[in-house]
């Protein structure tokens, strides 16, 4: 049983969870509609691309620390390290 299934820290986790998946199915779907629009390799749809990237690499950053955490034995996500941090924020700016 996981004694911090309904902590604060969860439930701000899940909401950020759910956030960052509906940005990315809201830039996915933006996406196809302006490519449909434009050339694929229009500036729009190359901007809305990369952005949509970053958003993907940073939910699999997410999921893969859940993981280790999971497999390290420990309960929901960690906090994010300087490094975990640095390689967010770069997959946001690319």
């Amino acid at each position: 049983m996981n004694l911090y299934q309904n902590s604060p820290d969860n439930q701000s986790r899940d909401y950020r969870e759910d956030e960052l998946f509906l940005t990315i199915e809201n830039l996915r779907s933006e996406l196809l509609e302006v490519a449909q629009e434009r050339s694929l390799s229009d500036h729009a749809v190359l901007e809305l691309s990369q952005r949509l990237d970053g958003y993907i690499v940073l939910a699999q950053n997410l999921m893969m620390e859940s993981l280790r955490s999971r497999k390290n034995g420990a309960a929901g996500y960690t906090k994010n390290t300087k490094n975990q941090r640095i390689r967010n924020k770069a997959a946001l700016q690319q």
